[in-house]
């Protein structure tokens, strides 16, 4: 993904999580996508409204009810 792709996704996602309170970083939405297993491409509105809405807003520190999913993603993040 180039700096554009990232910029479009990550304002894509602010939009859709937009209420004035601070959301997620890139990196951290760059490792859910790839836990998830989907290409940035593919990823859509309806499926940035399946992460963890407390996770978004950083009320909670996994973006998924998948067990296996939250695992990859903590595995991402720690590189």
């Amino acid at each position: 993904m180039n700096e554009e792709e990232l910029k479009a996704l990550y304002a894509s996602f602010a939009e859709v999580f937009a209420n004035g309170t601070p959301i997620r970083r890139p990196i951290e939405l760059v490792a859910a996508i790839r836990a998830a297993g989907i290409e940035p491409k593919a990823v859509t509105t309806e499926w940035l409204r399946t992460l963890n809405e407390d996770w978004v807003y950083g009320k909670a520190i996994l973006p998924f009810q998948d067990a296996v999913a939250n695992r990859l993603y903590q595995q991402i993040l720690r590189g």
